[in-house]
């Protein structure tokens, strides 16, 4: 890795650690325009990380849309993922690859990416936590927590996996799956502050709003974890599963 690269890599990774934040899955919208549209919302809102996740789209589309996505996110905090598709990552110069357990493992996605670019893991168990911070994966997905109007699941490992997760791995990890602002406050309750969403915010009549509103009260609490502790430790890393 040359120093540039190096130097790229290190600032993905000092985002992803940042105590609070929200990680919205997009899909591609109707057209490029609306597109276009949501993702400047959301840049513009703060959101953390944007991942490009649609499996109707044609490989053309995919690779439009995601290089567009990538335009509008270069130069912002905002964090450009695929989902799936390493060689898209690639092409479209996105910060990462989010894979799930039946795709390609973390190895074979950085054999693609090369090492200077982000894998996240979909994990859905502590196991599964375990083996994903082993294969060297950068950042995890835990869930679902809740029933999730994008995709359906048999089970759930819901506040429990969560729990387990906080006290014993050390990756930023973003809780997934059916999360809005109704039951935020039972992440909150356990100290997770990272999320990730996608109904909650994409389908909300003003996803900027929806977004803004999800980061705000992450904020707070993380601010609220600070100053009872009298100031003298970092804010929660709350969603960072400790080692």
């Amino acid at each position: 890795m040359n120093p540039p690269e190096k130097s790229a890599f290190e600032t993905r990774l000092r985002n992803l650690q940042r105590p609070a934040q929200v990680y919205v899955l997009l899909d591609g919208q109707e057209t490029l325009q609306q597109f276009r549209s949501l993702t400047k919302q959301l840049v513009a809102a703060g959101v953390h990380v944007l991942q490009l996740r649609d499996k109707r789209l044609t490989d053309r589309q995919l690779v439009e849309r995601a290089r567009l996505m990538c335009e509008l996110t270069r130069g912002t905090p905002t964090q450009s993922i695929i989902n799936d598709r390493p060689d898209v990552t690639v092409l479209a110069d996105a910060d990462g690859v989010h894979v799930g357990q039946d795709e390609l493992t973390v190895a074979d996605a950085r054999a693609v990416i090369g090492p200077n670019r982000l894998v996240g893991v979909s994990t859905h168990s502590i196991e599964q936590a375990r083996q994903a911070v082993q294969d060297g994966a950068d950042y995890l997905g835990c869930g679902p927590t809740f029933r999730s109007q994008t995709k359906s699941f048999e089970q759930f490992p819901g506040l429990a996996f969560l729990k387990e997760g906080l006290a014993e791995i050390q990756r930023p990890a973003f809780a997934i799956g059916g999360i809005d602002a109704e039951n935020l406050g039972q992440l909150l309750a356990i100290g997770w502050t990272r999320i990730a969403v996608s109904s909650a915010v994409i389908r909300s009549p003003d996803p900027a709003a929806a977004a803004r509103s999800l980061i705000t009260r992450l904020s707070a609490a993380t601010l609220s974890d600070w100053k009872t502790s009298g100031g003298q430790e970092c804010p929660s890393d709350g969603g960072e599963m400790r080692g």
